[in-house]
């Protein structure tokens, strides 16, 4: 059973448990669908400060970042638009996930994201509790500011989803909300249509697992962001594509620089498309030296300029 120290921890549990089924309930008004999946991982244990803190930072986590993911990131990110003012949801939101990385996982001091997650943490505590490293002592005030800060963040997106309800616009904006959510219980055979894909653009040799283990996550994100009345088959082939093409892609002989300096271009998207070009070229002459590669440059580059 769970205890707590201070009435007013508890208190803040059950006004997060409220406002819970509120955007629930919003959510199934607004877009006749489940607000995200159920929460299972286990309620914070409150019987001490610290590790209540840390079994609070890792159900927030499991919840708001998880379960809940495509609506939270949803309803934030409509939030200017219905005029909410998201910024305080959004910074509690990126220090939540850098609290749950520090309390799971073994950073690395030297490593320059895990040294970002340290400090940002570090600075968290800081306001929290007026220690960087908080004391025995001082476990209870960071654990309240967490649990009142994910209150809130809640709160501002139950705020959202009313404004979207009154807004002008607002069938549009709870269709779009639909959307989402309806693509987040796709299941992809990523596997499968990486040899499909492989097939197609005769790619041997690669080590499929390890591409679709690098790249899953960003295509769940991706695909999760496509209109429901969008061809899935198509958008998850050109991403399955666009992935063995960059994993077979030959290393150019020319960087960037050369480029700017041999077609006489600035930096930006021309110097993209010209090493594109330098890609295409470079496949179909692999044998093609620097020097050469950029003639080649030059004289295709001047014939679609021209075209």
């Amino acid at each position: 059973m769970t205890t707590v120290s201070r009435p007013a921890l508890l208190a803040t549990l059950s006004e997060l448990d409220r406002r819970k089924t509120e955007l629930e309930m919003l959510c199934d008004a607004l877009t006749s669908c489940p607000v995200g999946d159920p929460v299972t991982a286990p309620r914070p244990v409150l019987s001490s400060p610290q590790h209540g803190f840390v079994t609070t930072t890792i159900w927030l986590s499991s919840w708001l970042e998880e379960a809940w993911k495509a609506s939270m990131k949803y309803l934030l990110g409509q939030a200017l638009r219905v005029e909410v003012d998201p910024a305080e949801a959004e910074r509690f939101r990126h220090v939540l996930g850098r609290l749950r990385t520090f309390f799971a996982h073994n950073l690395d001091p030297g490593n320059t994201r895990d040294r970002g997650t340290r400090d940002t943490c570090y600075a968290w505590f800081k306001d929290a509790c007026g220690s960087r490293v908080p004391g025995d002592d001082q476990w209870e005030r960071c654990l309240e500011a967490l649990l009142e800060s994910a209150l809130r963040c809640l709160q501002l997106a139950i705020e959202v989803a009313r404004a979207i309800e009154r807004h002008a616009d607002g069938v549009t904006l709870s269709s779009m909300w639909r959307d989402r959510l309806s693509r987040t219980d796709v299941v992809v055979n990523y596997l499968g249509e990486l040899q499909r894909s492989a097939g197609d653009l005769g790619c041997e040799g690669l080590n499929l697992n390890q591409i679709r283990d690098r790249y899953s996550r960003r295509w769940a994100e991706a695909l999760s962001l496509i209109p429901a009345s969008a061809d899935l088959d198509t958008a998850t082939t050109r991403r399955m594509e666009q992935a063995l093409l960059a994993e077979t892609g030959r290393l150019l002989p020319v960087t960037a620089a050369d480029v700017m300096e041999r077609l006489a271009l600035s930096p930006g998207e021309s110097v993209e498309v010209a090493l594109r070009l330098g890609q295409v070229l470079y496949s179909l002459k692999p044998t093609l030296d620097r020097s050469s590669l950029l003639d080649g440059l030059v004289e295709n580059w001047d014939q679609l300029k021209g075209q």
